[in-house]
């Protein structure tokens, strides 16, 4: 499956579920669809993406379903980032430096999920409309 670069715009890699192969990256070609996001959050290798059972999340080895009885969590620990996936998944990494930057970012619309894939997914799970339609 394609997957997203969620840190470059237009880059995307192959993703194997199964194996957790991903890449190697190249760019996008126009219109070609996604089935989700890749990226680190500090050393660890995290993909967001939808399979045919449902939302996943894979961070490092661990792969997990995100159904009704997941709970995906994202906190501030200055200086660090704390996602928690369920009881099998929590994650610490450095706060993006962007988000010391928002104040003043004139882009309309910026919001800290948009440089931090953990509270992007932690943001589209706790909306469950949301959570619905992404990657279809």
């Amino acid at each position: 499956m394609l997957i997203a670069d969620f840190d470059a715009y237009g880059r995307v890699a192959d993703f194997d579920p199964a194996t957790g192969r991903l890449g190697p990256d190249r760019t996008a070609d126009p219109g070609q669809p996604t089935h989700g996001h890749y990226g680190r959050l500090g050393g660890t290798q995290v993909v967001f993406y939808r399979a045919g059972d449902g939302l996943r999340i894979r961070v490092g080895e661990r792969d997990l379903l995100l159904d009704a009885a997941t709970t995906v969590r994202h906190r501030i620990a200055e200086p660090q980032c704390v996602l928690t996936v369920g009881r099998a998944v929590e994650l610490r990494y450095p706060v993006p430096p962007e988000w010391y930057g928002l104040a003043d970012d004139p882009t309309p619309f910026v919001e800290a999920e948009h440089f931090d894939l953990g509270l992007f997914a932690a943001d589209v799970l706790a909306a469950p409309g949301r959570a619905a339609r992404i990657y279809r």
